[in-house]
């Protein structure tokens, strides 16, 4: 891997305030080669196996967590289900529940209209749109 790829995961990790181990400058250069994407943590622990980057299952649960709490992804979560979104830009979702992929609602966003007030002392942090859909019929 050339130097300055590891450099770039190395500056990212640090810019986020994650502490770099070699676990987490692999999975985040895995992340990176792997593009704009939806990640399950079984899925993308197989996906690290099948190259020959074992690590835990636990490893990555905590590393996509942190890593989602830290900005670098962005966690899509209901139901039992949670994805990790390597998009961090404002966007909704797609959720195909007979295939059970998420996929970005492409072009113009939808807009959430008449959100309730918010409690004294709250904040909104953002507002995330699952559209799940099915085969009719």
């Amino acid at each position: 891997m050339p130097f300055e790829d590891i450099r770039l995961d190395l500056d990212l990790l640090r810019g986020a305030g994650i502490r770099p181990t070699r676990q987490r400058v692999v999975i985040m250069r895995t992340i990176r080669q792997g593009g704009r994407r939806h990640l399950t943590p079984e899925g993308f622990h197989k996906e690290l196996a099948d190259a020959g980057l074992g690590m835990a299952l636990g490893t990555v649960y905590n590393t996509l967590n942190q890593f989602a709490a830290a900005g670098l992804l962005r966690r899509v979560g209901f139901g039992d289900r949670i994805f990790y979104c390597t998009s961090t830009d404002e966007h909704h979702h797609f959720y195909d529940e007979d295939t059970g992929v998420l996929e970005d609602i492409p072009g113009p966003q939808p807009v959430a209209a008449n959100l309730p007030a918010l409690a004294p002392g709250m904040a909104m942090v953002g507002v995330d749109i699952v559209v799940r859909v099915r085969r009719a019929g």
